[in-house]
């Protein structure tokens, strides 16, 4: 059953606090730079396109293993050091293995905002990133999430395996992304219900991904189906949670801006959400 959740304007400050301190403790996990082959493609007539050769960040908690992992999934203008810096060691610190997919730089492509060039490519990375994952030791290929921002949010909607999309990608059968988390994906453009718990997170004054389509969206999937989560914040603007967007700033004629209280709300969220249907 999907649920709406508007936060309130003022969030608990020690949250705030206590996040920020963690973060300060925990700025160190080291990452690997890696390189894997996106899933091939299926074409009308019974060929294959080989998937591109794409690379990423990896990070992992300390230990053998096997660990649940994420798969993070930029937005259409990649993501800065800082915020991988930021995601990365909130998720290895929760216990998780990290694979930050890099589908612009690998490709040599600045951004892909409003152009949609890779749209279908990206889905052939998030499922190579999978496999890839699947093949190391340390990685419990049965626990597995993805969590995008913005056009990776999107991404991360489609790869529910709900999307006919989804489907021209090769994927070994037992291999499923197995929850997804979207920070202000285009909800317009998502396509059928996911088959997998799914939360979304988005600011209500976002001028990139309007939340009132998401709303709508939810409403139209109705209320069959895998656990769908949808949390409005009041008067936060697209990027709530890149750090580096303080100031906020304008982008193609759109406004970005970090919200701290709505960032360390959204973190909550994430472990929880990401506690309950992988651990």
């Amino acid at each position: 059953m999907p649920r709406t959740v508007t936060l309130p304007t003022a969030v608990v400050v020690t949250l705030c606090c206590v996040v920020s301190a963690l973060m300060a403790d925990a700025w160190a996990t080291p990452l690997e730079r890696v390189e894997f082959e996106g899933a091939s493609q299926r074409l009308i007539s019974g060929g294959l396109v080989r998937g591109d050769r794409i690379q990423g960040y990896l990070a992992k908690p300390e230990g053998a293993g096997p660990f649940p992992a994420v798969i993070g999934l930029h937005g259409c203008a990649g993501m800065s050091d800082t915020t991988k810096r930021k995601l990365v060691d909130e998720l290895v610190g929760w216990g998780y293995v990290v694979l930050l997919v890099d589908s612009l730089g690998t490709r040599g492509i600045d951004h892909d905002c409003f152009k949609g060039i890779l749209a279908i490519a990206r889905i052939s990375d998030a499922l190579g990133a999978l496999a890839f994952l699947a093949g190391q030791t340390f990685v419990d290929s049965q626990r597995v999430a993805t969590v995008g921002f913005s056009k990776g949010g999107w991404t991360a909607l489609l790869v529910s395996e709900s999307n006919d999309l989804f489907k021209l990608f090769v994927r070994p059968s037992n291999l499923k992304f197995r929850a997804a988390v979207a920070f202000n994906p285009p909800c317009r453009d998502a396509g059928a219900r996911p088959l997998i718990p799914t939360l979304i997170l988005i600011g209500t004054l976002d001028e990139w991904t309007p939340a009132a389509d998401c709303s709508e969206k939810i409403d139209a999937w109705g209320t069959d189906g895998m656990p769908i989560d949808l949390v409005l914040y009041p008067s936060v603007h697209h990027g709530f949670y890149y750090p580096e967007l303080q100031p906020g700033r304008t982008m193609l004629g759109r406004w970005l801006e970090y919200n701290e209280e709505a960032a360390a709300d959204a973190s909550r969220r994430m472990r929880e959400f990401l506690k309950r249907h992988l651990n």
